[in-house]
């Protein structure tokens, strides 16, 4: 096994390898890089509204197909994280970094994959909502950028990834930050054109592009992130030292085991997204404003995946490595903690949406037809948090041990044999309309608490071998 000095190994002293600080100090970076995506998120919306309700319900469309996306880069995300981990708790500091080249390698060609298909695919794909024409147009063009987008964005998961399983969290963090207040100063300049917007008597437009100009800002800013971190990393900066010029050569093996173990954690975080893909079916049924309102408050809600993100990251990286090291005991632990943080955190974001929830819609559109499909969807998700909250460090588990069909068996029994049709009975034989779909979607979080409880107590993550 490899010993080099040169090596950015984590050097935590082994009593602290799984405290309630540990868990901080590797959480706490990933948390305020998911804040800044997050706020830009919702900057972009709110500068997009300002363009009126067709543009926030082509963005409504749009952010549900790339939930999805996203959802398909935890093939990335997880397979690499997984397995660096698994390799620095080996102490084989040459498979690791390995793991790290393979992980941008994979990034790479499911990103050309998905930019590509989805350029040509965009039209059909929106086309199927069966919205109004003019949002169906912005929808399309929007997300035909955004998908490109995503080409960059997979690669640099790959490169984050190895950053987090070696226990540095903090410089994929100061990246993503340097380029997501670029991109905050650019949105405005490119979607709006000269004289039509003013900040503090500042005319902030210049292209005039629309909602295009928000893609475009973001996809740029995405390709200038993945550059910057591996012009950080080719500098020397590195999370681990290249150990010799044959840990660069691919190994079609290990990529393909790296695609084993990420493609199940991927189809477990597309499957609410695309169940909910044939859900907008149902609800463009009910207008643009319900379409609106279900953009509105999804985009609401990644403010809670702040925290849940460097908790998620930071046990995944922590058991990875425990197992590694062969101490299951300080894996479970880490996991024990994570859930008493967790639980707190759900029951507190379920209290602010509850109260919140009139204000938080009424942020970004207040049209009355708006407030009256967003607020009870608001109100139903706020119980949600009960239980989804406290799932994330027992999912988390799993994708750190390599265990990843459990999680996603759980989330594709919830989302398509529950949800679908359940929201679909609720809403239209049963008449409850659009608050149907948002009750069918409260349940299947319920059922999914419960099914990852009972599979996590069984505890056949421990035994997983990468």
């Amino acid at each position: 096994m490899s010993t080099l000095p040169h090596a950015s190994v984590d050097r935590t002293p082994a009593g602290d390898a799984v405290s309630y600080r540990r868990l901080w100090q590797l959480a706490w970076p990933v948390s305020i890089s998911t804040s800044t995506v997050t706020l830009l998120t919702l900057a972009n919306l709110f500068w997009i509204g300002q363009l009126g309700t067709q543009a926030v319900a082509a963005l409504s469309l749009c952010s549900n197909l790339l939930f999805i996306v996203f959802g398909l880069a935890n093939v990335v995300h997880t397979g690499a994280l997984a397995v660096v981990a698994r390799r620095m708790g080996e102490g084989d500091l040459t498979r690791a970094f390995q793991g790290l080249v393979h992980g941008v390698v994979l990034g790479l060609a499911l990103g050309l994959l998905v930019g590509l298909g989805g350029w040509l695919a965009a039209p059909a794909i929106v086309h199927f909502f069966g919205a109004e024409a003019e949002v169906e147009r912005i929808a399309t063009s929007y997300l035909r950028i955004m998908l490109l987008g995503q080409i960059p964005m997979f690669a640099g998961m790959g490169l984050s990834a190895g950053y987090q399983a070696a226990g540095d969290t903090r410089t994929p963090m100061l990246v993503n930050v340097a380029v997501v207040l670029v991109n905050a100063v650019a949105d405005p300049f490119l979607i709006f054109a000269r004289g039509e917007r003013f900040v503090a008597g500042v005319d902030v437009g210049w292209l005039g592009l629309g909602p295009d100009g928000g893609a475009l800002a973001a996809a740029l800013c995405g390709l200038g992130g993945f550059l910057l971190l591996l012009a950080v990393s080719a500098a020397g900066h590195r999370p681990l030292a290249r150990p010799a010029e044959r840990a660069l050569a691919l190994h079609w093996g290990e990529l393909w085991q790296m695609a084993r173990i990420g493609a199940p954690a991927a189809v477990s975080m597309a499957a609410r997204p695309l169940s909910t893909f044939l859900l907008l079916k149902i609800i463009a049924g009910f207008g643009t404003a319900a379409i609106a309102a279900f953009g509105i408050a999804m985009r609401s809600f990644s403010v809670n995946w702040i925290p849940y993100s460097g908790i998620h990251v930071a046990v995944a990286s922590l058991v990875g490595r425990s197992l590694g090291a062969r101490r299951p005991q300080d894996a479970r632990l880490v996991v024990w903690r994570g859930l008493v943080v967790t639980t707190v955190l759900g029951a507190l974001y379920a209290v602010v949406y509850f109260l919140g929830a009139e204000p938080i819609v009424a942020a970004f559109d207040d049209e009355p037809a708006v407030l009256a499909a967003g607020v009870p969807f608001l109100q139903l998700m706020a119980l949600s948090f009960l239980f989804s909250g406290p799932t994330i460090p027992l999912g988390s588990a799993m994708n750190g041990a390599g265990d990843t069909k459990p999680p996603m068996l759980i989330a594709f029994v919830v989302n398509w044999p529950v949800k679908l049709p359940l929201a679909w009975l609720l809403a239209l034989p049963l008449g409850w309309g659009v608050n149907g779909v948002w009750t069918g979607m409260l349940v299947s979080l319920i059922a999914e608490a419960a099914l990852m409880a009972w599979w996590y107590r069984r505890g056949s993550w421990v035994e997983r071998r990468v």
